[in-house]
């Protein structure tokens, strides 16, 4: 057994139920284990998403042949996610990305975009991981392991609601020069596989000029990029224009989220066809492009 196994307790907290339920469950083959050399259950990730996708009402078989949860794109505002973003936020802080996905996945479940379970419990808890490092409540260590636990239960989030394996159209995702906060360039990436995008996921610190040349090699229909914080403005801003020329030449739609754009004087040096204040908006903005495909292949 692989030591990627998940332990009974892990899938207990990864569904939501008892750790009993999950060894009945086992016992009576309904979820698939196995067995360690040392004789301790084991779980593969892979065998817990497809019993969720099978047990999960509202599931639907698709064209393919596979089950995959449906959830409803709407509402895009949950009823009271601060509950839920306090539970997670102590969950990243201690390191726990079981817990940290199953909450995330439990919210999901209930009916909310992945949007909404974004902005209004991940991002919160995360921004709440920041606030506390920026006045010095949390250490440097604490932080970086709040990232990275929310980025390992992100990995596990996209295995159990099952996304697409490829998308219909492409997309470039990346954040800006000397900005390393790589978080949102995966929520990114999911948001968009969820709408059936093929993404190419170019990761934290991609300067303008690299995805210039990145726009040659892969012709995307889209890039979104992602600043929490913009360095060195004037050699960035003749660097995007570049860029966005080298766009326009190819009829490349570009995207422009997160902080670092939020201003209108910064919205007026890095001019975009769409900036997104959160991942809702990054929601919308596909759906209206799907939206628009129906017109199309429609008339």
């Amino acid at each position: 057994m692989a030591k990627t196994g998940l332990t009974t307790r892990e899938v207990a907290q990864l569904i939501g139920i008892g750790e009993a339920t999950v060894k009945r469950w086992a016992e009576k083959r309904v979820l698939n284990s196995e067995r360690t050399v040392g004789g301790h259950r084991r779980f593969r990730l892979e065998d817990v998403a497809r019993f969720l996708r099978h047990r999960t009402l509202g599931a639907k078989r698709r064209t393919d042949g596979r089950l995959r949860i449906v959830t409803a794109s709407n509402p895009t505002v949950l009823a009271d996610p601060a509950p839920t973003a306090v539970d997670l936020f102590r969950a990243l802080v201690a390191g726990n990305e079981h817990e940290v996905a199953a909450l995330l996945i439990s919210t999901h479940l209930t009916g909310a975009s992945l949007g909404a379970v974004f902005d209004e419990v991940l991002c919160a808890a995360m921004r709440r991981v920041g606030d506390l490092w920026y006045e010095g409540e949390l250490s440097v260590d604490q932080e970086h392991l709040a990232t990275r636990t929310a980025l390992n239960a992100i990995n596990l989030l996209k295995v159990i609601i099952d996304l697409p394996e490829s998308g219909t159209r492409r997309a470039i995702c990346c954040c800006t020069e000397e900005d390393f906060h790589e978080l949102p360039v995966h929520l990114t990436e999911m948001i968009l596989e969820s709408h059936d995008w093929e993404v190419v996921n170019l990761g934290a610190n991609t300067p303008f000029f690299a995805l210039a040349a990145a726009l040659t090699r892969h012709s995307p229909e889209l890039v979104c990029v992602s600043a929490t914080i913009l360095n060195n403005l004037d050699r960035a801003a003749r660097e995007y224009h570049e860029f966005r020329n080298t766009a326009a030449r190819s009829g490349t739609t570009i995207l422009l989220g997160g902080r670092g754009f939020g201003t209108e004087t910064i919205r007026s040096r890095f001019p975009a066809d769409y900036y997104a204040d959160n991942f809702r908006d990054l929601t919308v903005f596909l759906a209206g492009w799907s939206a628009s495909d129906w017109a199309d292949a429609a008339s």
